[in-house]
């Protein structure tokens, strides 16, 4: 079993760390400072549940299925992808969308993040919908955060507003309307493979 760092990090002690780790030892994230296991080795109680694995890969199509539709170049990533809030706290969205230029290779951050996606699991859904909800809109770049119940399911938007408003509405249609700004186009999302899980 992994013995997590004891002493505080920065990110980028943090993202040395990670990037040494093999893939089956489970997905980290830091939080000020500190490590914390997002989801634990194969095997463990806080591993990926099927439901959770399938709510992501059908968000993760929708949303790439979504972008493709604008001709705008867009990017969907999944499973890795570092979003930073502060020198200290850094986390792994289960997907993201940014638009512009595709990342380098070799990059392990993602810096300018449009739309975030966390798939509930019983080991993170505290945080998903407080700490996180409050770090993502943080960033000056994030419109869009979804929510995802793969129990239910259940898809929680919450949407940057006006001044600093946080809209929220639960989704019960089988189409999402992601409105655009004047960084990332309008997304017309169809959730029919996620609301076709249960």
């Amino acid at each position: 079993m992994l013995s997590l760092p004891k002493h505080k990090m920065t990110v980028e002690e943090f993202l040395a760390w990670s990037e040494g780790l093999p893939k089956e030892a489970g997905r980290f994230e830091l939080w000020d400072g500190e490590v914390i296991e997002k989801r634990g080795p194969a095997g463990s109680m806080n591993s990926e549940r099927s439901q959770h694995w399938e709510a992501k890969g059908a968000i993760t199509r929708a949303l790439y299925e979504a972008v493709k539709r604008t001709g705008v170049p867009g990017h969907v990533a999944t499973e890795g992808p570092t979003v930073r809030f502060s020198a200290k706290k850094a986390v792994e969205p289960d997907v993201l969308v940014y638009f512009g230029e595709r990342v380098a290779r070799g990059v392990l951050e993602v810096p300018n993040p449009a739309i975030i996606v966390e798939v509930l699991s019983p080991s993170t859904a505290k945080m998903d919908l407080s700490l996180k909800l409050e770090g993502y809109f943080s960033l000056a770049s994030v419109v869009h955060y979804l929510v995802i119940d793969p129990d239910k399911p259940l898809i929680i938007h919450h949407q940057r507003g006006p001044g600093e408003t946080i809209l929220t509405t639960f989704v019960a249609t089988k189409m999402l309307r992601l409105d655009g700004t004047s960084a990332i186009p309008t997304l017309d999302v169809d959730l029919t493979e996620i609301f076709s899980l249960t």
